[in-house]
């Protein structure tokens, strides 16, 4: 199996640290999709700057993933805070050359063979995604449209006014956003594919074809650090679906992997 993860690559500086930590949605995806998936192919296709491009490229050497980064002028970087309960908020975005990245021959290529291209999507890199989103694959679209706290209804439909391009769509809310929740309810109803919800320390909820199917957050000691967890969750929820089909199992597999990287501080 070919597994693409095609969006960002992060530096990611804590509050506190001196030294920023490696990071991106797609860049925690694909490590935790290296170990989620036995015995699949996992590539990386990004832009990051020469100010970090060989840190990058050690680190997916080491994990055995496979990558095709592009040059670019600078690599995007975010700050990010914890608070006494480990919840963490970001600050201080720079995309960097993120948005000057126009998809290769060769990348092109990576995504026309894979059988699972998973994208980014959050609003500083929406155009990327767009691009990104129709290039043609022979294989399943995943869309991980990433916490999307606080948006309104009207926010949401051009968040993801492409979600009928992607055959999985994940979103991350908080537990009492209700009417958010409803409202993404009523998306999933008329989305042909699958739709998922991680709500936090409430678990998740996953939507298809009118079904709906809900797991329970696994408890834990100490939330240290809840930066990534749902890209942890994406990796090993797709894992278990790809080859199980099932849901049920697909939920258990995500939310256990997400309770176990909320305990230690770090995205990946």
């Amino acid at each position: 199996m070919k597994v693409v993860a095609a969006g960002e690559c992060c530096l990611d500086y804590y509050d506190g640290e001196s030294e920023p930590r490696l990071g991106g949605i797609t860049f925690n995806f694909a490590l935790h999709a290296a170990q989620a998936f036995p015995n699949a192919e996992i590539h990386l296709l990004s832009a990051v700057g020469e100010d970090a491009r060989t840190t990058f490229t050690t680190k997916l050497d080491a994990a055995g993933i496979q990558h095709d980064l592009t040059l670019v002028a600078k690599t995007p970087s975010i700050g990010i805070r914890l608070d006494d309960n480990g919840e963490r908020s970001f600050h201080s975005y720079d995309v960097g050359g993120l948005l000057d990245w126009e998809a290769s021959e060769s990348q092109r290529q990576t995504i026309e063979q894979a059988d699972l291209v998973v994208l980014t999507r959050y609003q500083e890199i929406a155009p990327l995604c767009q691009r990104l989103v129709r290039l043609p694959t022979q294989g399943k679209r995943v869309v991980d449209f990433a916490d999307l706290s606080g948006a309104s209804a009207s926010d949401i439909n051009t968040i993801a006014e492409d979600r009928d391009l992607a055959d999985v769509c994940i979103f991350g809310i908080a537990p009492h956003e209700d009417a958010l929740r409803e409202h993404l309810h009523t998306l999933a109803h008329d989305h042909a594919g699958l739709f998922i919800m991680t709500l936090a320390d409430e678990g998740a909820v996953a939507i298809k074809q009118g079904n709906i199917y809900q797991q329970p957050a696994f408890p834990v000691a100490e939330v240290v650090d809840t930066t990534g967890a749902g890209d942890c969750f994406a990796a090993h929820f797709l894992s278990q679906w790809c080859a199980s089909d099932s849901i049920d199992d697909a939920l258990v597999a995500g939310c256990l992997a997400a309770s176990q990287i909320i305990q230690r501080r770090g995205a990946s």
